[in-house]
């Protein structure tokens, strides 16, 4: 059996950023719809296009899968 990849305290410390940066892809896609409500809908769906950006961050960009 071979050894892990990463050390279980990395890989939690990878996940904990991984788990940020979902959250913080969704918060900023809301205040997009904010945005698109108080200040039209061009500054507002820029702002949702990246926090939905954000949403194609997956584990193994982090390298905590492997292929």
């Amino acid at each position: 059996m071979s050894a892990p990849p990463l050390s279980p305290t990395e890989a939690k410390k990878r996940y904990i950023v991984y788990l940020a940066v979902q959250i913080t892809g969704l918060a900023v896609m809301a205040a997009g719809v904010w945005l698109i409500r108080e200040a039209g809908q061009v500054p507002g769906l820029v702002v949702v296009l990246l926090g939905g950006c954000s949403l194609f961050v997956r584990p193994r960009h982090l390298g905590l899968t492997r292929k």
